[in-house]
């Protein structure tokens, strides 16, 4: 037929379909679009993740950049990580809301508990979002983000900051509640000539994407394990020689497990 969609495909295109769950032609298309200047290595890798964790990137339920080190992270936006969460047995539903600064809003993330009242005048500006991952016969994982953070100012953040700042709070609740480690957020990073790069207002957030190459998130966070550590070096504030004493002693002194946080006996 001579109107048919010709896609061009070749050798690797096929040996890369054959193990990873997608066709030939699909294979091409993604190299072109959601997985663009990947090496062939690069490309297997994320259409097998993309297959392992039941994602569609036509969807745009997957995605891929390289870091400043040529570093491959694959992505998942909240309906990625929603449907992941949905798969498990124990998923029982999720629940959010932006945080106006007219609300009335207290969080207990301790106790399992927020109040959040709010009238339907002016509430003011947007400061922050919540979101509740609920588990049967368990208990609800609770987080909060500042809108300040991830606020990107372009495109929909602008348009629709409330839903935006919302999908934050509920992809955190949802990787943690229901240990998607795996896959990344791409708020977490700015995406800056194809290139992704941790949140700059936090150092924090890009030691927690380092650890992440080292430690599998359990009990204890990346976040609650950079904490851990800052305050048995002693550090209060993240200043770059303070980030620097940080990565000397996890990645070369390697002086923590990275499991537990505690000080290895070793050393």
């Amino acid at each position: 037929m001579g109107n048919e969609l010709q896609i061009q495909t070749d050798a690797v295109d096929g040996k890369i379909a054959a193990f990873s769950g997608f066709a030939e032609e699909q294979v091409a298309v993604i190299k072109k679009t959601v997985a663009k200047n990947t090496t062939n290595t690069e490309l297997a890798f994320f259409l097998q993740v993309c297959h392992a964790n039941g994602l569609n990137p036509f969807l745009k339920e997957a995605w891929c950049y390289k870091d400043n080190k040529g570093n491959l992270i694959v992505f998942a936006g909240r309906d990625g990580f929603l449907k992941k969460a949905q798969e498990n047995p124990a998923y029982n539903g999720i629940r959010s809301s932006e945080v106006r600064a007219k609300d009335v809003f207290k969080i207990d993330i301790a106790n399992n508990k927020i109040e959040h009242e709010f009238g339907i005048g002016d509430r003011g500006e947007i400061v922050g979002a919540y979101a509740i991952a609920f588990r049967k016969n368990g208990e609800p994982t609770i987080e909060y983000v500042d809108f300040s953070r991830y606020n990107k100012k372009h495109n929909t953040w602008n348009t629709h900051p409330e839903e935006m700042i919302k999908k934050v709070a509920e992809v955190h609740a949802l990787k943690k509640g229901f240990g998607l480690s795996c896959l990344q957020a791409e708020d977490e990073f700015n995406i800056e000539n194809g290139v992704a790069l941790p949140l700059a207002s936090d150092p924090i957030a890009e030691l927690e994407y380092e650890l992440s190459a080292h430690r599998e998130e359990n009990e204890l966070t990346n976040r609650d394990f950079v904490l851990k550590v800052c305050k048995a070096e002693g550090v209060q504030k993240m200043s770059k020689g303070a980030l620097n004493h940080m990565r000397k002693v996890l990645f070369e002194d390697k002086k923590y497990d990275f499991q537990t946080g505690e000080k290895n006996e070793t050393i």
